[in-house]
């Protein structure tokens, strides 16, 4: 699998979203098969929609680590080489062991843009 650079976003800030807003609260690892996944747990409000309130805690799997913290933006975030995860197995595996640890409602996986 291909590795890419993937850009560390701040935590705790509140991201706008189409009916609501979003926060990363935490970065993590995993350990799994010998690697470690990096990803995040935040949450989800939904309290712009027509359809009424809700949200929900949440996993982004960004993937296996590569080379920690390789360098810096511009603007001074951690850069980060990682492998995304494809495999369905794996990430069936890793959205059991993410909902039992972190006890979030829903597992996201990053994919690059180049390969969206």
């Amino acid at each position: 699998m291909a590795v890419y650079k993937y850009t560390h976003q701040a935590l705790g800030e509140e991201m706008e979203a189409i009916s609501g807003h979003y926060s990363l609260q935490k970065e993590g690892e995993l350990p799994y098969k010998g690697r470690q996944v990096y990803y995040y747990t935040g949450y989800s409000v939904v309290d712009t929609s027509c359809c009424g309130p809700g949200g929900c805690g949440f996993a982004l799997v960004i993937g296996y680590i590569v080379n920690w913290h390789a360098g810096k933006d511009g603007g001074g975030a951690y850069i980060s080489d990682v492998e995304p995860l494809s495999d369905s197995g794996e990430r069936q595996e890793l959205t059991k062991m993410l909902m039992d640890q972190t006890h979030v409602q829903q597992v996201n996986f990053w994919t690059p843009r180049s390969i969206a």
